[in-house]
Order: structure tokens, then sequence, then C-alpha cells
């Protein structure tokens, strides 16, 4: 039914649907309050609603208690009316999420990229994974709103192809992964960078960040995702990296992402050890794969190694850096910073919300808070099932 609604493209059925964007986002609401924020008719309303209710998109919830006459009716969308799939696929981990249409979460599957996760192993496992996970579940691909897909640029949006760099597998240079994952399911997929996706997640997870957000997130890299009002901020290449260009120190031409990605970290971290400064805990020479000495350096801060700390914090200093910079030019309400070196260490935050504070021109005329991501919340796959149901909806 939902499939049937959604092939509709009269002006009939685009007041439909505005009036089921008034329901999902107000959710229990009234008639009365419907005509308010839609400004239609009322016969226009109801004939809307009926429709809406046919379609199995909403349902009447309950009724309002009355003092005499007919009780007012409370319209809710039904969130089993359809399931979206959301695909976090990133250098470090893949996570798919499919929702329900309140976004509410009711299936999840993450899995670890290797070195043996090609392009055409990584695509093989999405299908084989999302495949049980809707038999699991007793769905069928008919139930399925769309699929979107939150992962790292650049990327060619309407050609659904991505260019990604520095993933540990062989053979992500051209990736027609749209393709493939819509020949298999027979639906439609979105694909965009996983930082917008995240920052879609932050604007409906917390409704009062419903302006301009910054969704940062590092790693081995930098990707920064904005949301303006509602709206994400594509850039031409689809690249959420290029934040992590700016240049820094203009005598070397070192860029941000040079200060704060893993990579750096590590050889900051090595390169004192060389120069004959002690460490407790970290002995970067057991170790030949970088994931794993990534892993042993995160280690050795949560054991609270001297050396290891210097280097997070001045990474964190940089950090504070360029995002003072970026709040200078965007000037968003909210700063959202997901990393594992937040998590692990929490003097890594402060110090980049000290410095990015002590940059930030007028920072008393801003507005602006700072956000740590959800350590739990599937930000980015779970935004991107915002990003299909907004495709299909907006």
């Amino acid at each position: 039914m939902v499939e049937e609604f959604l092939r509709q493209r009269s002006s009939k059925f685009n007041g439909m649907k505005e009036v089921y964007c008034c329901i999902h986002q107000h959710g229990l609401i009234t008639k009365a309050e419907l005509l308010k924020r839609t400004n239609m008719k009322q016969t226009t309303v109801v004939r809307h609603l009926d429709a809406l209710i046919q379609y199995g998109l909403i349902r009447i919830e309950h009724y309002e208690e009355s003092s005499g006459g007919r009780p007012p009716a409370l319209y809710a969308i039904d969130p089993k009316a359809a399931f979206i799939i959301g695909i976090d696929l990133s250098r470090v981990e893949t996570a798919i999420t499919i929702v329900d249409m309140s976004f509410a979460p009711v299936a999840n599957y993450t899995f670890q990229m290797t070195e043996d996760h090609t392009p055409a192993y990584t695509i093989s496992v999405l299908k084989k994974e999302i495949a049980a996970l809707l038999k699991d579940n007793e769905m069928e691909k008919k139930d399925i709103l769309g699929i979107g897909l939150g992962t790292v640029g650049p990327l060619d949006r309407q050609k659904g192809i991505m260019y990604p760099e520095a993933f540990v597998a062989p053979g992500w240079n051209e990736v027609p992964i749209v393709h493939e994952i819509k020949q298999a399911f027979q639906t439609d997929v979105f694909l965009e960078n996983g930082a917008n996706t995240a920052a879609l997640y932050e604007s409906i997870n917390n409704p009062e960040f419903n302006k301009t957000i910054l969704y940062c997130i590092s790693g081995w890299g930098l990707r920064c995702g904005v949301l303006t009002n509602g709206t994400i901020m594509q850039s031409r290449k689809g690249d959420a990296s290029s934040f992590g260009e700016m240049i820094i120190d203009t005598k070397s031409n070192r860029t941000l992402s040079s200060y704060i990605s893993y990579n750096s970290i590590l050889e900051e971290a090595e390169k004192k050890i060389n120069a004959g400064e002690k460490t407790i805990h970290f002995y970067p020479e057991k170790y030949h794969k970088k994931n794993e000495k990534m892993d042993h350096l995160l280690h050795a801060l949560m054991k609270g190694d001297p050396l290891i700390e210097n280097v997070v914090l001045q990474s964190a200093y940089y950090f504070g850096v360029g995002i003072a910079n970026m709040v200078n030019v965007l000037h968003p309400e909210v700063v959202v910073l997901n990393s594992d070196l937040i998590r692990i260490y929490p003097a890594f935050y402060e110090k980049v919300v000290k410095t990015a504070e002590t940059f930030i021109f007028q920072l008393n005329k801003q507005h602006l808070h700072f956000h740590v991501a959800q350590p739990t919340a599937n930000a980015v796959s779970i935004g991107a099932c915002v990003l299909a149901f907004q495709s299909h909806f907006k």
C-alpha cells in the first residue's frame, strides 16, 4: 500500500504527503491542529486523513476527553506501515540498521572492515546480511520503503558511485554501490556522506537542534556534515573529508587532518619514542597492522600512559583550532563531536572545546552548544534511514 501511495504524483497526493509529514513530525495530533499547521480547508484535511487511513499510513490512536459532544480523534502514524534500511559503510566497520516509520530500530547488524573487505566482498556481505535481517523479522522486499547509505566520500550522488580513499582492502576507487544494492532489493537507494546522515540523526533525535548542526566524526580521517534548517549542505564532490584539508600551519602547509588523524597520532607517538622519551604501556614495535597498533595505543591511553596522553592532547588542541575556524564560517548552533578518543579519554573532548572557545570570534554572541555523540546510537545508519524517508516525503 505504501509503495502504491508513493508512486502517485498528482497535487492531491502531494497534499496527502504534507498531512502525513505533519502527523509524523508532531506525533499525536487532532484534526483542528492539522488545520492550523497546514492551512488547508477542513474538507481537504478530512479527505486526506481518510485516504491515509485507507493506505495504512496513519490510524486513530485514541480520542481526547470531551465535556460534551463527540470527542476529537487523535491521529498518529502507523509505525509498522513500512520499514527503512540504513547502512553506515566506513573504513573501520559497517553497520546495517532497519527502522520502522517512526525511526525506531527493529534490527541491527555490524561487521568489521578488514584487509579482505574489498568492494565486491563487502557488497556481498551487505546483501546476505540484509536478506537475513528481513527473514528473521518476517519482512519482505515490498515492506521496505527505501535504503539510505551513509558512507565515505568523495562520491557521486546522481550516479550512485563511491570514490573513497584509505580503505584497508584494495579496490575502493570507483564503486557503483547504489546499482548493486538496488538490483538486489528492488527499491530506491539514496547515497550520502555519513557525516551528513549523522547530522540528520541528531536533528530528529534532538528536536531542539532544529537549525544549524555541525557534526564531526574523527578517527583515521575527519568527516564533517552540516545541516542547515533541516537541509544537508552538500558539497559538489560529495566529500565530507574536505574540512580536514583546512590549512592549520601556513609555514609547513600542514592540514587539520595531518594533526588529528589516527595516522598522525601514531606517527607522533613513535617519533617521541624514537627520540628517547619514555613510555609505560605503548610498544608499537610489537604490531605491524595499523588497526592493531592503534588499538594498542588506545589501550595505553586508557591505562594513563603520560606520553600518549600528551600526544592526544596536542592533537585535541589542533582539532579545537579547526573547529573554531569552521564555527567562524558556518555559525552553527550545535557542534556534535563523535570519536573513540572522546569516549576513552574525556580530557580530549574538554581540550577540543576549550581551545575552540578560545579562537571562536565573538563567542558570547554565537549561542553555541557543544555536544558529544551518543556512544550507543547508530547515528550514521539511522540518519541514512531519515534520508531515505525524506527523499520520498519531502
